[in-house]
């Protein structure tokens, strides 16, 4: 690989590819598609704080998909979401939820969710199919898990 000087470091893009052209590839990139993606619950805004908690204990998801009457995306509401609220049954999914939710498609790369989940500091990404439906969640330890299946360590 060619040696980049300070002068050619600085003047590239901070999100710029950290890739030189002549790099040889020495790793396969992975889809979204090819992971067992976490399944994606989905509630209607109005739902409650036992209903969110139900689901958690019942499905053990990582995060639960708020939608609106037309299926349309709101929220996530994350576990820690649930343990912050207060404890009030009449708490909605609405009052507790993160309204920017990151999603990505599922012809992204594992690689591409690991960046963004570290960037945005954030344990899960929504994916979408190629409808841009609905298709799972992949968590930090989805992709924890896929890195050691990679790398042998566990049966796919």
């Amino acid at each position: 690989m060619k040696s980049m000087s300070p002068a050619s470091h600085a003047r590239r893009r901070a999100h710029a590819a950290w890739a030189d052209p002549d790099d040889e590839v020495t790793s396969e990139l992975h889809l979204l598609a090819a992971l067992r993606l976490s399944p994606i619950a989905v509630v209607d805004e109005r739902a409650t704080i036992d209903e969110l908690r139900a689901i958690f204990v019942a499905e053990r998801v990582p995060a639960i998909a708020v939608v609106d009457a037309d299926r349309g995306l709101r929220g996530l509401v994350t576990r820690t979401d649930v343990l912050r609220a207060p404890d009030d049954a009449a708490t909605t999914a609405a009052e507790i939820m993160s309204g920017f939710v990151f999603v990505l498609a599922q012809d992204a790369t594992v690689e591409c969710a690991a960046a963004l989940m570290a960037i945005e500091d954030v344990g899960q990404v929504v994916v979408t199919d190629e409808r841009g439906e609905l298709a799972g969640v992949v968590s930090a330890l989805d992709i924890a898990r896929h890195v050691a299946i990679v790398a042998g360590y566990l049966a796919a």
